[in-house]
């Protein structure tokens, strides 16, 4: 127990940049802990990476822009990506087959929970909101000035339209 304790807080250490003290014990047959290679976005403020945006998939109303930060959403497995909305660009009551975890980063995101896209019982989330969404909940959104928000969840992920006549790739 002494042993694995000693082993765990070196690990620790050495992983935050410590060193492990001299007279510390070491099994011989522990192998060196992975390295993972940090990836940043940093804030406007600073100094921003350049994302690379293009068309967004077929599954959105056209307008929209997406940036894919990591993972791919139609695989199992984690992704983030951010979409980039024109002032006024709408959503229609939808869901998704997957936990979705949004993030403000510009403008203002205007959501309502339900399937009758009533403006009256929207909220309306400023940069740094968060938000998330359970699974199959049917939800509807807009955008207030330009808006760009961070999505991130475990796919695979998907828009399910409450209304197929609303999907845009129905037309």
């Amino acid at each position: 127990m002494i042993r694995s304790s000693i082993l765990v807080a070196s690990i620790v250490l050495a992983a935050c940049g410590g060193a492990a003290t001299p007279n510390t014990p070491t099994p011989q047959s522990a192998s060196p802990a992975p390295t993972i290679v940090p990836l940043a976005f940093t804030p406007a403020s600073s100094q921003p990476l350049e994302l690379q945006w293009t068309k967004a998939p077929a599954a959105y109303p056209p307008g929209a822009d997406i940036s894919v930060l990591e993972g791919d959403t139609t695989k199992p497995g984690p992704y983030t990506l951010r979409l980039r909305f024109p002032d006024g660009y709408t959503l229609p009551p939808h869901a998704h087959p997957n936990d979705e975890h949004l993030t403000v980063i510009q403008g203002t995101f205007v959501i309502g929970m339900g399937r009758s896209a009533s403006r009256e019982t929207a909220k309306e989330l400023p940069v740094g909101s968060f938000l998330l969404i359970p699974n199959r909940t049917d939800h509807y959104a807009w955008a207030k000035g330009e808006t760009i928000v961070q999505l991130h969840g475990v796919g695979p992920g998907g828009l399910l339209y409450v209304n197929p006549a609303d999907d845009p790739r129905n037309k």
